[in-house]
């Protein structure tokens, strides 16, 4: 087996270091044998912090691992509350208190006062608590009874290492992934396809060797698939961001009532009610129609629009609507004083030619007049207003509720009376 190289063995360390799943033993093992990389990666050094912090967290080598973890990019909030609970316990537990409280808070030589000085200090470690604990422990030089208050109220060893393994479980939680776990994604997971698709054919069959052969074939397949199959930016990024999407909208889903079904039921009471309401004026004209005809008396309608009496057998003239009746005179004159065209005269059977065809009975039969509402006048000249004069079929279709049993035609004619009578009403003041 060829030695490691640097590179490699910063790739090892940053992976195996950097897991906090892996024991501290075989971690520090790892480390004592593999060289340690003259550039390493922050990822790597802030494991290392991590790790140390871990072995000993309440103690001056501690202080040291938290000034460096706040000198890293991006670190936790929560770094200045353990760095400045790890200084005051130090120096509330001394046994010389004023010597530990000298070389730890007082200005300006306090090491950890420089740390978190708004003049030169860490940015990461500055904060205003910070600034008024040293205060007090400057002030509490020589004090006995300052010390007192002092000491109960930092020198408590578990609510230091308490804060202290706060910070180390939101560092791990942050500390992403190392760079063979992101390699072995371009590789392996998501973005193999885009991966492979770049490479030439020797380096496909390195990454061939290293995804197995079941893991290569599956690969191999998407990028035979079309292109439109392919997800071209299949990227752990993008993967993280549709994930991320993916969840809002299910958050979303379960806090915002889906409006489907009220709307569904809202849409079937408006059709009940209009269907309800045009049952309602069927009904009423058929009932004015019964009344009209129980006005006319018994009668019964013929297949022509007639109306035949009860007991009367129907007559020539009902059977053929184009007949004509003539009304002879009681006494003829015999002196044949009237002419030859005003006498009536009977068609002769030879000269007239029955057709063979029925005489059609599907004429359309005008609708009953209904009088306009006042409701119904005052919403078409408000349609008028809206849609325009002569948008008689946008006013109909949009107040279905109003004009029922009425045409374009109808709106017309009636606009045009109403506009008559309108200037009728105001002719007077101009003659």
């Amino acid at each position: 087996m060829p030695p490691l190289t640097p590179a490699d063995a910063s790739l090892i360390l940053d992976h195996v270091v950097g897991n906090p799943s892996i024991p501290a033993a075989a971690a520090n093992a790892l480390l004592a044998e593999l060289p340690f990389p003259s550039r390493p990666t922050p990822r790597l050094l802030r494991s290392v912090l991590l790790r140390r912090l871990a072995s000993d967290p309440v103690s001056a080598a501690a202080l040291d691992s938290l000034q460096l973890l706040a000198s890293l990019p991006s670190p936790a909030s929560l770094v200045a509350a353990a760095h400045l609970a790890v200084a005051a316990f130090l120096a509330a537990s001394a046994p010389d208190f004023d010597a530990a409280a000298r070389a730890l808070f007082v200005h300006p030589g306090g090491r950890a006062r420089r740390a978190f000085d708004k003049e030169g200090g860490d940015p990461a470690l500055v904060s205003p608590e910070a600034g008024i604990v040293a205060d007090q422990f400057e002030a509490a030089v020589g004090n006995k009874f300052s010390q007192n208050v002092l000491r109960g109220l930092w020198g408590n060893r578990a609510a230091a290492e308490g804060r202290v393994r706060e910070l180390l479980a939101a560092e791990w939680a942050a500390i992403g992934p190392s760079m063979l776990e992101v390699a072995a994604e371009r590789i392996v997971g998501h973005g193999a396809v885009g991966t492979w698709g770049s490479a030439d054919e020797s380096i496909r069959a390195k990454y061939h060797m290293l995804a197995g052969e079941e893991r290569g074939r599956e690969i191999l397949g998407k990028l035979e698939e079309p292109a439109s199959h392919v997800n071209p930016i299949s990227t752990p990024e993008v993967n993280k961001v549709i994930h991320a999407l993916k969840s809002r909208c299910a958050d979303l889903h379960s806090v915002v009532e889906d409006p489907l079904p009220a709307a569904k039921a809202a849409a079937d009471e408006v059709l009940a009610a209009r269907m309800d309401k045009t049952l309602h004026s069927v009904a009423e004209e058929v009932n004015n129609r019964a009344a009209n005809s129980s006005v006319a008396g018994s009668s019964a309608v013929n297949d022509q629009g007639g109306v035949l009496r009860k007991g009367t057998p129907s007559n020539l003239m009902d059977w053929n609507p184009t007949a004509r009746s003539f009304h002879w005179e009681d006494l003829l004159d015999p002196e044949g004083s009237r002419s030859e065209s005003t006498r009536p005269h009977l068609p002769s059977p030879r000269r007239i030619y029955v057709s063979p065809l029925q005489v059609a009975n599907n004429k359309a039969r005008r609708r009953r007049a209904r009088k306009w509402s006042s409701e119904e006048e005052e919403m078409l000249r408000k349609g008028v207003e809206q849609f325009g004069n002569g948008s008689w079929k946008d006013i109909l279709i949009h107040n279905p509720d109003f004009f029922i049993g009425r045409t374009q035609v109808d709106l017309k004619d009636k606009w045009r009376n109403m506009m008559r009578m309108s200037l009728s009403l105001w002719k007077p003041y101009y003659t």
